[in-house]
């Protein structure tokens, strides 16, 4: 809506680019240690834990660029090269974002053509000492440019090039990261009011099959060494994707600004691999499956609003009216499916302990899938298309109070199809909304905010989700959010800090568990997380900056189909949870550009699954404390940095990712990496 963010009943971060640098974060993901109340909680860009509720593969809306659903690729995380900034909001925010998880999302603002010329190339080179590898063990190197400026004198028409290429071994057994970005745009400003600005991005991303970790009885302690993979060596992963996106503005002479922006993602992504689909009962071998899978994906949403700044009786208001559309189509092909037996000469076991690789016969020689399980072999085609009405306006009351109110309708159908298998019917339901919020600000004079909010989410469920049966039989899950707060500002905006207490409530909260067509899903019932959030963003002096933050988290199951669950946590959510990250930079002549920096993160123990049966192991992730360290080097238009991640070598585990026991993701061992920045105009 285009306001200061103390103006408003809601808690927001931003992070900027020289943040991004300034931790070496090449990936997003590398910034979610330093964001408060956001936990990375799986392989795909889209798995992450806001206020305790975590979104999935099939959350598009979890990460939204320029505003709008959908990444180029689902699996990794997005390159930071390509990004301006990062905004981060906590909490439902259906009413302006639509289909949202109810603990908040990511908003990459993406790099735009600008009409000073800037030109920026960067080199870096990564290794691993750490867990067994030495440094010259897996080695890594990374190329990027960032180009932009006037394309004419009279600056009508603007460019912008971006650039990557990453090329690593990862610190896991035979495993490799190769990466291409490519990201042009054009600017055109068609008058002093109006521009169009069209991008285009194209990523590809070719990367070993991995499922990670098992932990044998779901005992931490029976946990193989972080390097151990289940996978072949030539198993692997491949996945490209095409984006455009259109953004057009005008701005009318009373002060009303019109915004219509566009986004459409052509996505594939292709695996060939080794899945573990159990551990067995001597705790010594996983059960696997041998995998081929073919996952089409078209994204295509518009949203057009209209911002109007206008007064009504000494009140001023800031409103934003605006429709969205969307359609989101989906063709997941099974290629392969074959669920090997325990015994016999199909068997596809391998020790946990001590894999031995190459004993399995060739993927392309083993059956497609077990006799008399034709049905698991299956192309589901799946169409959403959404669509939604919203307002918001933020209402200046007085020089104290402000209040901001809002409404959506939303509205989707849902179809899915079978293309494989014959004779299974065709299905579709529609689903329907209205989203309320609300918020109020006092603002007793320019240092202080205290606010409280109500908002409300809305998720309708995914597709590709399946019940014990096969069928799709789910409804929407929605949430709704009372939060209280307050902001300050000191010493000139040099001192920010955002203190939240939230409540969430969810109800038709949804689970996961391993079972004969890969993963089915339920319907629990209702589940509630709490808790309180302090950030903080200081600049004491001007060679000193600090980031900090800390999040108390109590999000649990309070009601369920299941009488074990009642009372349970929602998996890979730490009670406590906190960050900080300080630069120093010195300015004695002798050590003019020489700079800096300490970060630690502490994330306390977490669940790793939600239990279904009374009496079973639980998984339990312990606490752990990372402590990264950086130096930094500027001299003339060149920046070096030198970074150690996890300078102490600390083995810990990031989460339990997608199916608990069977897919638990290690924390990255002592990582440096050494770049080279330089900057010409």
């Amino acid at each position: 809506m285009g306001v200061p963010s103390r103006d408003t009943p809601f808690s927001i971060s931003t992070y900027t680019g020289s943040f991004m640098h300034a931790i070496e974060a090449q990936k997003v993901d590398a910034l979610y240690p330093y964001m408060t109340g956001i936990q990375s909680a799986g392989i795909t860009g889209y798995d992450l834990v806001f206020r305790g509720f975590k979104s999935g593969g099939n959350d598009q809306n979890s990460i939204l660029v320029d505003g709008l659903p959908g990444l180029a690729t689902r699996f990794g995380s997005p390159a930071t090269i390509g990004v301006s900034r990062i905004d981060v909001v906590r909490g439902p925010s259906s009413v302006l974002n639509g289909e949202e998880q109810p603990g908040g999302f990511i908003n990459l603002i993406t790099k735009k053509p600008e009409a000073d010329p800037l030109y920026e190339f960067s080199t870096s080179a990564t290794a691993y000492d750490g867990a067994g590898i030495g440094l010259g063990d897996k080695l890594g190197t990374d190329f990027a440019a960032d180009l932009t400026g006037p394309i004419d004198k009279d600056k009508r028409f603007l460019y912008r090039l971006v650039m990557d290429d990453s090329n690593r071994d990862t610190y896991r057994h035979a495993s490799y990261d190769h990466s291409i970005y490519f990201a042009p745009s054009l600017t055109w400003n068609i008058s002093d009011a109006t521009s169009l600005t069209a991008a285009y991005e194209y990523q590809k991303l070719h990367y070993s099959y991995d499922t990670y970790l098992v932990a044998p009885n779901s005992d931490i302690n029976l946990v193989p060494p972080i390097t151990t993979r289940y996978q072949e060596p030539g198993d692997f992963e491949n996945e490209h994707g095409s984006v455009l996106t259109l953004l057009f503005k005008h701005q009318f002479a009373n002060g009303m600004t019109w915004n219509l922006n566009t986004r459409d993602v052509w996505h594939t992504d292709e695996a060939h691999g080794f899945d573990v689909t159990a551990i067995r009962p001597d705790l010594q071998h996983v059960g696997r499956r041998a995998r081929g899978q073919l996952n089409k994906r078209r994204y295509d949403y518009v949203d057009t609003n209209l911002q109007m700044p206008f007064d009504t009786f000494g009140i001023g208001h800031k409103m934003v009216v605006g429709l969205t559309a969307g359609r989101d189509t989906t063709n997941t092909d099974r290629l392969q499916f074959f669920n090997a037996p325990a015994t016999g000469p199909d068997s596809l076991d391998i020790s946990i302990y001590d894999p031995v690789y190459g004993m399995a016969p060739p993927l392309d020689t083993l059956p497609l899938v077990a006799p008399g399980k034709n049905k698991l072999l299956n192309d589901r085609y799946t169409v959403l298309k959404s669509y939604g009405a919203y307002f918001a306006d933020m209402m200046t009351l007085s020089d104290h109070w402000k209040a901001t109110v809002g409404l959506r309708y939303a509205r989707n159908k849902q179809s899915i199809s079978e293309l494989k298998i014959p004779n299974v019917p065709s299905s579709s339901k529609t689903n329907n909304k209205v989203l309320p919020m609300a918020g109020l600000v006092y603002q007793p004079n320019k240092h202080w905010s205290y606010y409280a909010s109500y908002s409300t989410s809305y998720v309708p469920p995914s597709a590709n989700a399946i019940d014990i049966n096969g069928v799709n039989s789910f409804v929407p899950t929605s949430a709704k959010q009372i939060e209280v707060g307050s902001k300050a500002n000191f010493l000139d905006n040099r001192v920010s800090a955002t203190l939240a207490f939230y409540r969430i409530d969810e109800k038709n909260t949804f689970s996961h568990f391993p079972c004969a067509y890969g993963t089915c899903y339920a319907q629990l019932g209702k589940a509630r997380s709490q808790g309180a959030e302090l950030e903080v963003n200081a600049r004491p002096m001007r060679n000193w900056q600090l980031t900090a933050g800390y999040a108390y988290t109590d999000a649990r199951i309070t009601a369920s189909t299941n009488p074990v669950q009642n009372n349970s946590r929602l998996p890979d959510v730490p009670y406590n949870s906190a960050h900080v990250w300080s630069r120093y930079d010195f300015r004695s002549h002798q050590l003019q550009g020489l700079g800096f920096g300490l970060g630690v993160i502490y994330n306390s123990g977490r669940t790793g699954f939600t239990p279904t049966k009374a009496n079973s192991p639980m998984l339990r992730l312990p606490g752990y404390t990372r402590v990264d360290a950086a130096l930094y080097y500027n001299v003339d238009k060149y920046v070096v940095t030198f970074k150690v991640e996890n300078l102490f070598d600390k083995t810990y585990y990031q989460s339990a990712g997608f199916n608990g026991d069977i897919n638990l993701l290690p924390g990255v061992p002592r990582l440096f990496t050494l770049s080279v920045r330089a900057f010409f105009e």
